[in-house]
């Protein structure tokens, strides 16, 4: 789906399709030069990050396992209670390998933190994050980072992220209008 089927819905269109596309390559091409010969696998986090997961892991020329998670930060009142919950366990053994976590966008960086605390414990080569989008109050973590845009604050649809379960289809990244969000 194109931004033109929900342009009522939408204050802006942050990033193109072709503006994605390219910059997943791009990123692909770093972490392939950054982890070739080594034993790499993709931790995507479900749901939003499913499409950028997909789409990265097909850009890289290295071999690449994938593992999924899925976790479910609780909110009150639009802000974040410092909670995580576990939804789905990674299925794969990370000991001794190379992992990255594949997220479509760093905003608190609470269940980034949980995440990356969760998966130390298993024992990794070693960890790192690849975001395409990161919030202007994202935090900085202490290993390495893949890093695609830089975005304004506002509720960002599209490219795998929802609102309330739609507008993940849409093939661009957006900022959900105010009068859209209920």
């Amino acid at each position: 789906m194109d931004a033109g089927h929900v342009a009522d819905d939408l204050d802006s269109v942050l990033l193109e399709e072709k503006q994605i596309r390219e910059r997943v390559g791009e990123l692909a091409r770093e972490i392939d030069a950054g982890y070739a010969g080594r034993d790499l696998v993709l931790v995507g986090v479900l749901g939003g990050a499913a499409t950028f997961t997909v789409d990265l892991a097909r850009a890289l020329t290295s071999p690449v396992e994938i593992g999924w998670m899925a976790m479910r930060s609780y909110t009150t009142s639009k802000r974040s209670s410092g909670s995580v919950r576990l939804l789905k366990d990674l299925d794969l053994d990370i000991e001794g390998r190379d992992v990255i976590i594949v997220e479509t966008v760093i905003d608190t960086g609470l269940t980034m933190s949980w995440l990356i605390n969760n998966l130390q414990n298993r024992r990794p080569a070693s960890i790192a994050v690849c975001a395409l989008l990161r919030k202007p109050d994202g935090p900085a973590f202490d290993l390495p980072a893949y890093v695609g845009f830089p975005v304004p604050a506002g509720l960002i649809v599209g490219y795998g992220l929802d609102y309330r379960g739609k507008y993940r289809n849409l093939r661009c990244a957006a900022v959900l209008a105010p009068h859209a969000v209920r």
